[in-house]
């Protein structure tokens, strides 16, 4: 069994919400399930006043075999059970370098910020995926806490959990947290071409290099050619990678 309580270190456990404001929290939800609606991601709300989710969308990838509201009940203990041991610490590790880098952040920039990483759930017998975890604050306290936020869970396209990326002012500057350095380290700005963007794009939908080709009027080589050069500059090894990454890094 772990402390729960350390999910939400260092966070002031005093939160400044007024019970008032607890009216925003049923449009946030009919939001939500509005998304979840039109898409394939796993949508769930975090309150952090409670300590706990106040949504969790239908959709079964998060959802491990639990209903929605079966996972609200667990709240944060439905992590130590769905998540492998060694991973439900790496996760705990990124809450509070996640929380700590927000904090160093002005308050007025913190609505702006969003942290992704990957890791694994379990499916029973032995059977896990890697998944994809974004989330984005959509309310703060009086005092410039996360109140209020928001997570997207994906398929990942990552080999292996971790891959910390927390990106700020609405996606303009991205940082990676390494576990070896305990340090945020800013990425460098990285702008795709027109070409490049379409390509990734193109992919995303399931598109092969011919029909790439066939969509945007050039030949097999030359795709390859734009690929050849995207990899390079995101320093990924394949298109999975390439989209992954793009995606964490809101270049598409």
């Amino acid at each position: 069994m772990i402390d729960l309580n350390r999910f939400f270190r260092p966070m002031d456990g005093r939160m400044q919400v007024d019970e008032a404001l607890y009216g925003q929290v049923q449009m946030c939800e009919r939001m939500a399930e509005a998304m979840s609606r039109n898409s394939s991601h796993s949508l769930y709300i975090i309150d952090y006043n409670a300590k706990g989710f106040i949504y969790v969308s239908p959709n079964p990838l998060f959802l491990c075999g639990h209903t929605p509201n079966e996972v609200m009940a667990m709240g944060y203990g439905f992590y130590e059970k769905v998540v492998p041991a060694e991973e439900v610490q790496m996760l705990l590790e990124i809450n509070e370098a996640g929380f700590r880098f927000f904090y160093s952040h002005p308050r007025e920039e913190r609505l702006a910020m969003s942290i992704d990483y990957d890791f694994h759930l379990c499916y029973g017998e032995g059977n896990q995926q890697l998944i994809h975890h974004q989330l984005t604050p959509i309310q703060l306290d009086a005092e410039g806490n996360i109140w209020l936020a928001l997570c997207s869970v994906s398929l990942s396209t990552a080999k292996s959990e971790g891959n910390v990326v927390c990106s700020v002012g609405r996606g303009s500057e991205h940082y990676a947290y390494s576990f070896a350095s305990k340090r945020w380290k800013l990425l460098p700005q990285t702008v795709l071409s027109e070409r490049e963007a379409d390509i990734l794009r193109l992919s995303i939908r399931g598109f092969n290099m011919k029909q790439i080709g066939e969509s945007l009027f050039i030949d097999v080589n030359t795709v390859k050619y734009h690929r050849r050069h995207l990899f390079q500059k995101l320093g990924v090894a394949n298109i999975t990678e390439a989209i992954g990454l793009a995606e964490s890094m809101r270049l598409i």
